[in-house]
């Protein structure tokens, strides 16, 4: 009988990317508080020693999965826009992203910022960078940076507000940032 050594098998990347895609459709649809082990588990037709192959504990899931959440859903997605050089048809890119991202899921991901710190930072820094990146397409757009930075903050302010909504309408959010955009960029001509 051959023995390992004791040394723990080296999980496959795939096999951690079904527990990080079952994580965060778990948040979507349970919320923070249905994010557990045997739920994800559940999700993705596991087992928790399987779960435990995957990931050694529950702190190193959760961190991971956070990290897998900012990096699909906002350094990613950035990414995407960087490669649009016109920035009114980038502006337009950024509303069809924002109709795009998993909305429960990011209503979920704030209530757990809620109540973790590390989540909270997270959280906070893929805020930063979106807002940024808003604000430099208005830029780019109108060549005002104080109307960029403002209206980047209230963009963010609909996405967030319609995340935390109750009643929610995607044609009346991308109403909401057409409008929004246009009228922007109606204000940058008069000047």
């Amino acid at each position: 009988m051959a023995s390992d050594g004791g040394k723990r098998k080296v999980p496959t990347r795939g096999a951690q990317l079904r527990y990080l895609e079952a994580g965060l459709d778990v948040l979507g649809r349970q919320g923070h508080a249905g994010l557990k082990l045997a739920t994800v588990c559940e999700e993705v037709d596991a087992t928790s020693g399987s779960f435990y192959h995957a990931f050694p504990n529950w702190g190193e899931y959760t961190s991971a999965l956070i990290r897998y959440w900012r990096e699909t859903k906002s350094d990613r997605l950035i990414g995407d826009a960087r490669e649009v050089a016109d920035p009114v048809e980038r502006l337009q890119f950024l509303i069809d992203v924002a109709l795009s991202l998993p909305h429960d899921t990011e209503a979920a991901i704030r209530v757990w910022a809620a109540h973790d710190p590390d989540v909270r930072a997270i959280q906070i820094e893929a805020d930063e960078e979106r807002r940024q990146f808003i604000a430099d397409a208005f830029f780019d757009a109108t060549g005002d940076r104080e109307l960029a930075e403002r209206q980047a903050t209230v963009a963010m302010y609909m996405l967030v507000g319609y995340e935390s909504g109750t009643h929610r309408s995607r044609d009346d959010l991308a109403w909401a940032f057409r409008t929004f955009v246009e009228h922007t960029l109606s204000i940058a001509v008069q000047k």
